[in-house]
């Protein structure tokens, strides 16, 4: 309703129509002018019949561009749609920050792997070669690496200490089974100078040195996730 009146009131067409409809009732309002109240009354009416021809071209061009500024719009929206499917991450540029983290939790995965292996497995029997891989990459590939967030960067400096000194025990006191060939055992006390003294010792020492990694490991996500590096819900602990 609103936008007819809208429309009426910005229709000269209407105004006319209007205007000839006022001085109708005030001209035969006019005792004086009774005598003459058939040509007024003529003149009035094709007035009118103008007016009305001129809303109902004005009502239709009015028509023709709604319709014209609906078929566009539909064309944009379709346009948008089409502009959603892509894939946002695709065309934003990472933070070095970002990458780094994103790199560090894509080698060393909370829900697989090696992270998984230690914390499930308390006996700390056998480790897979395969999930030690990507803890020898790690150090390797971020030796000299840093984060330019002081608070990032402690988390993975402790992170890299713990990763470090796993990766030079596990290279220092176990060897590939006899058994199987796909995993590594602590060397036994038989094969030790001090005997199984060391490897009890050695055993002690690798059970410390995985727990640091895992609770290191564990921290530098939540502080990658609550600065905003990484994405995603904080990961189940033990």
């Amino acid at each position: 309703m609103k936008r007819f009146l809208d429309f009426l009131t910005n229709s000269p067409a209407a105004v006319t129509f209007a205007v000839l409809t006022v001085l109708g009732i005030v001209a035969f309002a006019i005792p004086g002018l009774h005598g003459a109240a058939w040509i007024i009354g003529l003149v009035l009416c094709l007035g009118m019949i103008a007016a009305l021809l001129m809303f109902h071209g004005e009502w239709r061009r009015a028509q023709h561009q709604i319709d014209a500024l609906r078929q566009q719009l539909s064309i944009e929206l379709g346009r948008m749609d089409t502009l959603g499917l892509t894939p946002v991450e695709e065309s934003v540029e990472l933070l070095p920050d970002e990458r780094r983290a994103r790199r560090i939790l894509e080698l060393l995965p909370d829900s697989g792997g090696l992270v998984q292996s230690l914390r499930l497995d308390a006996t700390f029997g056998t480790l897979a070669i395969d999930e030690l891989e990507p803890l020898h990459t790690f150090c390797q590939e971020f030796k000299k690496s840093s984060f330019d967030n002081p608070r990032s960067h402690t988390a993975f400096m402790n992170l890299y200490r713990a990763a470090e000194g796993l990766s030079i025990w596990v290279n220092e006191e176990t060897q590939v089974s006899a058994a199987d060939s796909s995993t590594r055992e602590i060397r036994p006390g038989d094969s030790r100078e001090d005997g199984w003294r060391e490897y009890t010792e050695a055993r002690s020492r690798g059970e410390r040195l995985s727990d640091e990694f895992v609770s290191s490991r564990w921290e530098f996500n939540q502080t990658a996730l609550e600065l905003g590096l990484v994405s995603g819900s904080p990961p189940f602990t033990d």
